[in-house]
């Protein structure tokens, strides 16, 4: 296992080299650039002056030569500068990771909690109606994307009810900063992407449940004179999480990268928040450290998922 998880990192390298060259070149392939975005075009001799910000910042040099200049200060742990906000990348990055990974793992738990076990007790009855109704409930959720759930929880839990705050990372009281603060303004946005996400998750487990309790083997089992819910634990349940393993690796690296649309929406300083801010204001040292940690996130994602593959399947074996 060790050998085959060092090999999969290896292998990560020239992946994210190939991601962050697409990405580079599709960000100077857009027209404009981050000078324009940040100067105001009522000042005097602006074009002397965007001339000599754009030589000062080596954006005049050859593609090539500024990718070179910002790998080797990446690696270095440089980041570069923001010229939209005006601080270091890594001042502007850092903490909108950490709020990002507070979403990610709060909607997860949601997701798991919500999601696994009803597609369990789905399983233990089938075409019930309770199956039947919670069913038409997952296809309801599944068919609305999760940024128009959030504007109904929104309107009903902030707005109408405040209960939860409708926008921000942190408050602005005592607390503030305070991982309590993080979680409580975190809520509501991980709240709208665990009701939509859980009836994914909820459907492929009681598919993989109700395939797994007609195979030969737990039919043996239970013609051993096993209980039916020795049965479902020993043999049934660990069997069907494969495909729950699958999707929660996926998960893992895409709420890493952040839902874009959605921490728009709340205003929620986290990853997708100010990578679509750096995009809309050609901020390249933004765009290139966002993208660069999304795609580390995405790749560590399905790396977990194969590992969690032999935890769940004893059979599974990385040679």
């Amino acid at each position: 296992m060790g050998t085959y998880i060092l090999r999969r990192l290896l292998g990560m390298i020239p992946m994210l080299f190939a991601i962050t060259v697409f990405v580079f070149l599709m960000m100077h392939a857009a027209p404009g650039n981050a000078i324009e975005s940040m100067l105001n075009p009522r000042i005097k001799d602006m074009a002397a002056l965007q001339a000599q910000l754009i030589h000062q910042n080596g954006l005049d040099k050859p593609l090539p030569v500024q990718y070179v200049d910002w790998l080797g200060n990446f690696i270095r742990g440089d980041w570069g500068y923001s010229f939209a906000q005006g601080v270091p990348v890594r001042q502007l990055v850092l903490p909108a990771l950490g709020n990002t990974l507070i979403l990610a793992a709060l909607a997860e738990v949601f997701i798991l909690l919500i999601g696994v076990p009803l597609g369990i007790w789905q399983a233990r009855r089938p075409y019930s109606l309770f199956d039947t109704s919670t069913s038409i409930v997952n296809i309801i959720l599944f068919s609305i994307p999760y940024y128009i759930i959030a504007i109904f929880l929104i309107y009903f839990l902030a707005i109408k009810l405040h209960v939860f705050p409708s926008q921000n990372a942190v408050g602005t009281g005592p607390q503030a900063g305070s991982i309590v603060d993080h979680l409580y303004h975190a809520l509501l946005p991980a709240l709208s992407i665990a009701l939509a996400s859980s009836a994914v998750y909820s459907r492929y487990t009681r598919g993989s449940m109700l395939d797994v309790s007609r195979r030969d083997f737990t039919r043996t089992a239970r013609a051993k004179g096993l209980t039916e819910g020795v049965v479902f634990r020993k043999h049934v349940f660990r069997n069907g999480m494969i495909p729950i393993v699958t999707q929660l690796g996926f998960d893992i690296g895409s709420l890493a990268g952040g839902a874009v649309i959605l921490e728009g929406l709340f205003a929620y300083q986290g990853m997708g928040y100010i990578t679509l801010q750096a995009a809309t204001q050609r901020d390249y040292n933004v765009i290139m450290a966002t993208s660069l940690i999304i795609a580390i996130g995405v790749l560590l994602g399905n790396l977990i998922a194969d590992i969690l593959y032999a935890v769940v399947d004893p059979r599974i074996r990385y040679q």
